[in-house]
């Protein structure tokens, strides 16, 4: 692993051969610290590209595609979390990627980062989790359905190329619980389950949100003096609101600067 702070960037875009797959890699910036972005399940690079484009005059910002997506090789069967937790870390390792990084997830990317941070705690540096999905979301989302709601919702979950998502939740709860002493901020939509979007049909908007609000509280409490923002946005929120995530992403930024400052000041002192 690679010291993340004051290494000269080198600039990256390309394809890396990880347990077999073909996996494509871009990373560009300036030389502060690393930010590694998680997309949704189903989405490649480009979905959070924008982001990585805003903070590359301050970060040295990530993009990738996982197996299944994208340009990346499609696998044999479907995969989990823990088999997309393994293929960033030897994709990272692979590029010589400077670490610890900050890592952003939104969705099922907020999972995989989730189990990143538990399993390779020295490769990062904080934490954003972007309306992240929660090991324990289907059967709290289902506790306020009926059973033809139910069934419509599990087909709904059912549809997710390439990833194996009820086992991705099941090894995520394995390893949920407090984690290391780093920065969490976690950023929640308020109007992730609106009525009159298709997918929503037939579904208790209404319950949905305020079960997926308890989740989001729930990621808050993993760290004591974890931030909680909440945006008035749909579930993709680095799209209705960018701005949100940029800030978020630079203040995590600026504390963790000021964090190592401090050591430096004080000897100095």
């Amino acid at each position: 692993m690679k010291a993340g702070i004051g290494r000269a960037p080198v600039d990256i875009e390309g394809m890396f051969t990880v347990a077999g797959h073909e996996i494509y890699l871009s990373c560009r910036g300036g030389p502060g610290h690393t930010v590694i972005l998680e997309a949704a399940i189903g989405e490649d690079h480009t979905n959070l590209l924008p982001i990585a484009q805003r903070i590359r005059n301050r970060a040295y910002a990530c993009v990738y595609d996982r197996t299944g997506v994208g340009r990346s090789t499609k696998p044999k069967s479907a995969v989990t979390a823990r088999d997309h937790v393994a293929e960033v870390h030897e994709l990272l390792e692979l590029a010589d990627v400077a670490r610890p990084a900050v890592l952003v997830g939104h969705s099922y990317g907020g999972i995989v980062a989730l189990m990143e941070t538990v399993e390779h705690p020295e490769d990062v540096a904080g934490l954003i989790l972007v309306d992240s999905a929660h090991p324990h979301q289907d059967a709290r989302l289902e506790s306020v359905m009926s059973d033809e709601q139910r069934q419509a919702y599990r087909a709904l979950s059912a549809d997710t190329p390439s990833v194996d998502f009820a086992t991705s939740l099941t090894e995520a709860a394995a390893e949920y619980g407090p984690l290391p002493a780093i920065p969490l901020t976690i950023i929640t939509a308020t109007h992730g389950f609106v009525k009159g979007e298709a997918w929503m049909e037939g579904l208790p908007g209404d319950a949905m949100q305020a079960v997926w609000l308890e989740l989001q509280e729930e990621h808050a409490r993993l760290r004591p003096d974890a931030r909680h923002i909440k945006a008035g946005t749909g579930h993709y929120v680095h799209e209705d609101d960018p701005d949100v995530v940029v800030d978020e992403i630079i203040h995590m930024l600026e504390s963790l600067d000021t964090s190592q400052r401090r050591p430096a000041q004080a000897a100095h002192a």
